[in-house]
């Protein structure tokens, strides 16, 4: 069997490990449009679910060395206060995992360099694709090839998608966030965990991902395709957090201006079909979430260990999409509406207030069943 994978970021990557743990005898070739491997420098949350396929793809360990596990995740006020203490249970599932904070890069690297080097190949944009009786044909910007089938995990602003739904929307949800890394000294505090602190349609997030590296994320409600002024950045920045703790002011000071990133943040309008033919989107090329739950990753690393699966009890791929995309609609659909609510709650006072107090009074057991629903993998 020969199968083509579009994209090399985490899902793509991911996917590739699952169908070579179960099919090592197939060819499976990896095409990234860009010319290096280079996820953007920031950092990324693997939950639980998304630590079980990793460990079962053999790279579980390799990953959490190369990051580090938060003890808790905190909602709090600008002054960095808790709303609500966190209770690690909840984080943590039946075996132990809790998260790993981790650079993307840093991520992005493990999964590539265990794999055939051979079969990743970068500079190849998606130009074309035909889809015949039991094969597809692809065109690259550098080569082509036909294959049995293709499995898409080319992101939000997939070139694949629009050769099966071309009407595909992007959703803005209103807000723009800048991300960075600084190896700023965190107080004793606030180290092994991640904070989120909520102000007026402003958020700032914290979370180390090594012994010397702390990953932000700054939220602001903005109208889409703004644009910074790379002078005055940092202060844009401060001003704006100006009543915050002064730890996130540290931060952002001690972040290079050149290595802060800025995207405005978006969802996928949810699309009625993920597959056609002989190829089928993963990921965010099919279910791009906003990232108020941490589980955009998490799912596409999800999607690759279902595929895989089902390709085993299924050998017609056409069929196996089917029953793949069966398999996991509700609980993307879940994750994204529900990521969308918060995030948008989370950005308007009167919601915002409502939050805080759901957050106080939800009984911790109904939030723990809720946690081990989203940890769930079936068969992990």
């Amino acid at each position: 069997m020969k199968v083509a994978i579009i994209g090399a970021g985490i899902t793509g990557l991911t996917t590739a490990h699952a169908l070579l743990k179960e099919f090592p005898t197939w060819e499976v070739h990896i095409y990234e449009k860009s010319p290096v491997l280079n996820e953007v420098g920031a950092g990324i949350m693997l939950h639980p679910n998304a630590l079980k396929v990793l460990d079962y793809l053999g790279v579980g360990e390799t990953i959490r060395d190369a990051g580090q596990q938060l003890a808790k995740a905190v909602i709090t006020r600008a002054d960095l206060k808790p709303i609500k203490k966190s209770d690690i249970d909840l984080l943590t599932d039946k075996d132990g995992n809790t998260i790993i904070g981790i650079h993307r890069a840093r991520l992005q690297s493990i999964l590539a360099d265990s794999l055939p080097q051979q079969r990743i190949h970068l500079n190849s944009e998606l130009l074309d694709v035909i889809f015949n009786e039991s094969s597809v044909d692809l065109k690259f910007s550098t080569s082509k090839g036909t294959f049995d089938f293709v499995l898409a995990a080319d992101g939000i602003h997939s070139q694949a998608r629009s050769f099966i739904l071309p009407n595909s929307k992007k959703r803005y949800s209103g807000q723009t966030c800048w991300r960075g890394i600084s190896t700023l000294k965190l107080p004793e505090h606030l180290h092994h965990a991640a904070f989120e602190a909520w102000g007026n349609k402003l958020r700032f997030g914290i979370a180390p991902i090594s012994d010397t590296e702390i990953y932000w994320f700054a939220v602001h409600s903005e109208s889409a395709g703004g644009k910074d002024t790379k002078e005055t950045l940092q202060q844009d920045l401060l001003d704006l957090f100006h009543e915050f703790n002064p730890i996130i002011r540290e931060l952002i000071q001690s972040t290079p201006v050149q290595k802060i990133l800025r995207n405005d943040i978006s969802d996928l309008e949810r699309i009625p079909v993920w597959h056609k033919n002989r190829m089928c989107l993963l990921g965010d090329a099919a279910h791009a979430t906003t990232p108020n739950m941490g589980q955009g990753a998490c799912q596409g690393i999800e999607d690759a260990f279902y595929i895989a699966q089902i390709l085993l009890l299924e050998s017609n791929p056409e069929k196996a999409f089917t029953l793949f995309e069966k398999k996991r609609r509700e609980k993307v659909d879940m994750v994204v509406n529900t990521s969308w609510k918060i995030g948008k709650a989370a950005h308007q006072p009167v919601s915002q207030f409502f939050l805080r107090s759901a957050f106080k009074i939800i009984p911790q057991s109904l939030v723990k069943k809720q946690m081990e629903t989203l940890y769930e993998v079936e068969g992990l």
